[in-house]
C-alpha cells in the first residue's frame, strides 16, 4: 500500500486483546506518532468529567458515549478536511461502527485493517479482569465473547472493504501471522494455520494463506 496517499488504519480485535498497549507496534512507519482515536479510552474519560460533575450513575454510559462520538466526528472531519491520516481504534461487531469506515471511503481514502486476537476469548475475559484490578475499565464477559464471535463474523463477511489485511496473534508482543493486500497472501507464518480464530473465525481468508504456505 502506498503510504503517501491518505490513509485509514483501522487498529482492532477483542476486548483484552492488547490493542491500547501495543498500537504502535502494529502501525507502519509514515503512522508513528500518529494519535490513535480509542472509543474506549475517550469514552472513559469523559465518564470521569461526568461524575465530578455529579451526573446520575445511571445516565453516565449514555451521555459519555453520545459525547466521545461526537468528539470522534469531529477528529475525522479534520483529518478528512486535510486528507490527512487517521488511525481508529474500534470494534467491528456492529454494522454501526462501520460507519465511520464508509466516511472515510467516500472521501477517497485506502483502507487497511489490523486486527489483533488471542486463541480463546477466555484469555480475553481473565486480561479484563486484571485491567479492571490495575484501574482499568470493566467489560461484561458476555459482551467481550459477543465482540470476540461479531469481530470475526463481520470481518469474513466484509474482508473486500480492506486494501489491507494484517493479523497478529496477541498472546505477548503482537506478532504478524499473515498479511493480504488486494486479495492476495503477501506474508504469512506457519503459525498462523494452528490458530482457531483465524482456521474457524476467516474461512474467507484461511484457504489463501494456506495456499501460500505450501
Amino acid at each position: 500500500m502506498d503510504y503517501s496517499k491518505p490513509t485509514l488504519i483501522v487498529i482492532s480485535g477483542p476486548n483484552g486483546a492488547g490493542k491500547s498497549t501495543h498500537i504502535q507496534i502494529m502501525l507502519p512507519l509514515a503512522f508513528q506518532g500518529i494519535w490513535s482515536f480509542d472509543r474506549d479510552k475517550v469514552r472513559v474519560e469523559f465518564e470521569k468529567i461526568l461524575l465530578e460533575q455529579a451526573v446520575n450513575e445511571n445516565d453516565l454510559f449514555r451521555q459519555a458515549t453520545a459525547m466521545m462520538e461526537q468528539k470522534l466526528l469531529q477528529e475525522m472531519k479534520k483529518a478528512l478536511k486535510i486528507k490527512d491520516h487517521f488511525v481508529l481504534e474500534t470494534p467491528l461487531s456492529h454494522p454501526d461502527y462501520w460507519a465511520y469506515i464508509d466516511l472515510f471511503e467516500k472521501n477517497g481514502y485506502q483502507l487497511q485493517l489490523n486486527y489483533l486476537c488471542l486463541d480463546n476469548v477466555n484469555d480475553c475475559i481473565a486480561r479484563v479482569e486484571q485491567r479492571v484490578i490495575e484501574g482499568g475499565h470493566y467489560v461484561e464477559p458476555s459482551t467481550i465473547k459477543g465482540v470476540y464471535d461479531k469481530n470475526l463474523e463481520h470481518i469474513n463477511a466484509y474482508k473486500d472493504t480492506f486494501g489491507v489485511i494484517e493479523l497478529y496473534d496477541g498472546m505477548a508482543i503482537p506478532e504478524l501471522l499473515a498479511r493480504i493486500e488486494n486479495d492476495t497472501v503477501t506474508f504469512a507464518e506457519k503459525n498462523a494455520l494452528k490458530k482457531i480464530w483465524i482456521r474457524k473465525g476467516l474461512p474467507s481468508l484461511i484457504v489463501a494463506i494456506q495456499a501460500y504456505l505450501k
